[in-house]
């Protein structure tokens, strides 16, 4: 008596990497987009698990489990076949291994949870099942028979709480009425002998990389080759040929994923309607439900050529009534939803939040705000250029603390501090990364507590504190100090070569100018930052195009338009000018403009040599930023902003030939004298044949600069303006009226050369 075909539906495993594909799939290839994109599964022979008795080899009983379906990260197909209107083509799937098909996903990942609820499930599945329909007529599921297994995986991705919402569909096109079946047989007891069985066994080892999911088989027993296993595609010849025994048959074959005794495997469905729709005429079919590739695979492999105990094969033959396309009450119906664990038809949630590292929580939330920027409103936007520069922060102090989690926010993972002071009770009140606890005991240093600060923030931030004392201009260095004065120059000029963007932080002008000029002869990004009361300017210093020219023009250095050098400016001083006196919220807006600056030029075609933008050529948005210009616009030279009246312009300075800082000058004086050269710098004296133009008195080879004026200042040139300027106003005659003007307090400048 016939019966209906039960089957054993797909159960999906997911592995938890999958979660991190998906994640990632979503932020950095979807982002915005619904349309499905390709992902891979696979499912393998299913066998039952042997549960085993006290007695060593006892087996007890053997228990059925679920068919699995198994995604994984590993099987993101890499492309979206949306647009082929079909699965087609002939890179759709193969094998992972002998003993398993891998088949094709199709994912729909939604934007909302309210369109993840409202999607049409019924439309999603009946559409994949048209175009599995469509791959059995087009004849590329006879070539390819992994195209009638696609499954499908509606998802909503909550990256913010890392909760998956999803739902597993495995596409069936289904028969009513329903196929049936006469006879169900174990092939061990179907087969003629035990040589017969390990006959299939290297039969399967010998076509197993071109089977794809089903073929045929044709049975010959009592004849040299007992096996013989075609594609699909081999049809007629497979059933044609006689063969050689007297009761030889052909079978169709699938890798049934069942291990049930009496449902079989879930893909039969889709394989019975090619069937039906290829072969018309086949109203009766043996089928070999061969759920023993894995076995099979196993013994044939080096380790294990002994011949499979018959009792271990599970595979079941069964004769099927096929249920004609003329018969059916409809030819598209379609199932194949996934149940819950509750068994009920309802989609399901993964909450990984509780289970993930909370460092690579915290690097998956920061990364996911700055992809968000890529979704609708910087597409184009080079975060991993971001990402990767190094960052050197002279100064850790305000400016620094908010420089630092500024760059932190942009994703920067390099960030160095160098600061010789220590945390002072004054200091966490106005400066973010330090708490009370670092006061005590005399205080911590500053570049160290800094650093431990923003690993505590971020743990995979790579921050390191360095304690130094920058050698300054007209701080003179002993003779005690030359050797650890030399080491820290040496040490800081290997700092500034192994970063890419130099910050300039610190409270005093003479402190930024060695850092300027190392940042200078290393064409290094170099971005200043200087307080008044209520004001602020944040600047990005001029790099040179050629490390061999330094006599090209580009943009000025913070100490370009100086007409005096930078000197000793922090000896005898008062209370209110030893301490950082300014508006307690102009720090973090200075700071920040200073990184906004940075990753304006790291956005620009030509980074550090971009010029400054023409006058009244400001973008008021970000979409007028022609492409050329950068992602952000072409970077400002100098802006300066004010708490008074809140205003903020953009001033552009070019550099000075004789600069005291960055001027060609300066750098080949470096370059030919090294340490000697600042030495003279620190402590304000040359040697009379560095400048044979200059009157001197010579004593010992060394003098003191002429009165007045400092080394700097001498070699640069800018002594000797100095020096014409005063010749020149020496030179001038006021009249008497302007002397009486100025002696009742007019301030008229008018005056009058003779």
């Amino acid at each position: 008596m016939s019966q209906i075909v039960q089957f054993e539906p797909f159960s999906s495993t997911i592995e938890p990497e999958f979660w991190a594909g998906l994640a990632h799939h979503k932020l950095h290839s979807a982002r915005l987009d619904t349309a499905r994109a390709g992902i891979r599964g696979e499912f393998v022979g299913g066998r039952r698990h042997a549960v085993r008795g006290s007695t060593a080899g006892e087996v007890v009983q053997r228990v059925a489990v679920p068919a699995r379906l198994r995604v994984s990260q590993g099987i993101w197909s890499g492309s979206d076949d949306s647009s082929s209107g079909g699965n087609g083509g002939d890179d759709n799937g193969a094998s992972a291994q002998p003993s398993g098909v891998t088949v094709t996903g199709h994912l729909y990942n939604t934007n909302t949870i309210e369109e993840f609820k409202k999607y049409d499930k019924g439309e999603l599945l009946r559409g994949v099942g048209a175009e599995i329909l469509e791959d059995i007529s087009s004849g590329r599921a006879t070539t390819a028979p992994e195209l009638l297994w696609p499954f499908v995986l509606l998802s909503f991705s909550d990256l913010k709480k890392y909760h998956f919402y999803h739902w597993f569909g495995f596409p069936a096109v289904t028969a009513d009425p329903p196929d049936t079946y006469e006879t169900m047989t174990p092939l061990s007891s179907h087969v003629g002998s035990e040589t017969d069985l390990d006959a299939l066994r290297v039969a399967y080892a010998d076509y197993a990389a071109s089977i794809h999911g089903a073929f045929l088989v044709r049975y010959q027993p009592s004849t040299s080759r007992v096996w013989q296993l075609y594609s699909l595609a081999e049809w007629d010849a497979a059933f044609a040929e006689a063969g050689e025994g007297e009761h030889a048959e052909t079978m169709l074959a699938f890798i049934d994923p069942s291990s049930h005794a009496s449902r079989l495997g879930w893909p039969l469905r889709n394989l019975l309607t090619w069937v039906r729709h290829t072969h018309a005429e086949t109203r009766r079919v043996r089928v070999l439900c061969f759920r023993d590739a894995a076995l099979c695979a196993a013994s044939s492999s080096a380790q294990q050529q002994s011949k499979i105990d018959p009792s271990a094969f599970e595979s079941i033959v069964v004769d099927i009534n096929v249920t004609a396309v003329a018969d059916l009450k409809s030819a598209t119906s379609v199932s194949g939803w996934e149940r819950n664990e509750r068994d009920k038809l309802a989609p399901r949630m993964v909450n990984l939040s509780s289970t993930m590292d909370p460092v690579r929580l915290a690097e998956s939330a920061l990364d996911l705000n700055l992809q968000l920027m890529r979704w609708r409103l910087a597409p184009s936007i080079d975060l991993a250029k971001i990402a990767g520069t190094r960052a050197l922060l002279v100064g850790a102090g305000t400016l620094g603390a908010y420089a630092a989690r500024a760059l932190l926010a942009w994703g920067v993972r390099k960030i160095t501090f160098i600061d010789n002071g220590r945390v002072s009770f004054s200091n966490p009140p106005r400066q973010p990364l330090y708490e009370f606890e670092d006061t005590l005991g005399g205080g911590k240093p500053k570049a160290e507590a800094a650093a431990e600060a923003m690993r505590r923030i971020f743990p995979n931030v790579d921050a390191q504190g360095v304690q130094m004392s920058i050698p300054m201009p007209g701080h003179a260095v002993s003779p005690a100090e030359l050797d650890s004065t030399r080491l820290t120059v040496e040490k800081l000029d290997g700092l500034v070569q192994e970063h890419d963007v130099v910050f300039l932080l610190t409270d005093s002008r003479e402190s930024r100018w060695l850092p300027t000029m190392l940042g200078t002869l290393h064409r290094k990004i170099v971005i200043c930052v200087a307080l008044g009361f209520d004001s602020y300017v944040a600047m990005r210093h001029g790099v040179y195009p050629d490390a061999d020219d330094v006599s090209r023009s580009r943009l000025g250095c913070y100490f370009c338009n100086d007409v005096v050098a930078p000197t000793d400016s922090l000896t005898d001083r008062t209370l209110d000018q030893q301490c950082t006196v300014t508006r307690p919220g102009l720090a973090p807006i200075a700071s920040g403009t200073a990184v906004e600056l940075l990753t304006t030029i790291l956005q620009h075609p030509l980074g550090g040599l971009a010029p400054a933008p023409a006058s009244g050529s400001n973008l008021e948005s970000l979409s007028d930023a022609p492409e050329q210009e950068g992602v952000f616009g072409v970077p400002d030279h100098q802006i300066r902003g004010y708490l008074v009246g809140f205003r903020q312009h953009a001033i552009v300075g070019q550099s000075s030939d004789m600069c005291t800082a960055c001027s060609p000058k300066i750098i080949a004086a470096y370059r030919e004298h090294g340490f000697e050269f600042l030495l003279r710098a620190f402590n304000n004296t040359l040697v009379a044949e560095d400048m044979p133009h200059v009157p001197i008195a010579v004593e010992d080879g060394a003098a003191n600069v002429p009165e007045g004026y400092s080394y700097l200042e001498t070699l640069t040139g800018l002594a000797a303006l100095h020096r014409q300027t005063d010749d020149i106003m020496a030179d001038i005659e006021w009249s008497d009226a302007e002397d009486a003007d100025a002696a009742a307090g007019d301030t008229d400048d008018d005056f009058e050369a003779v």
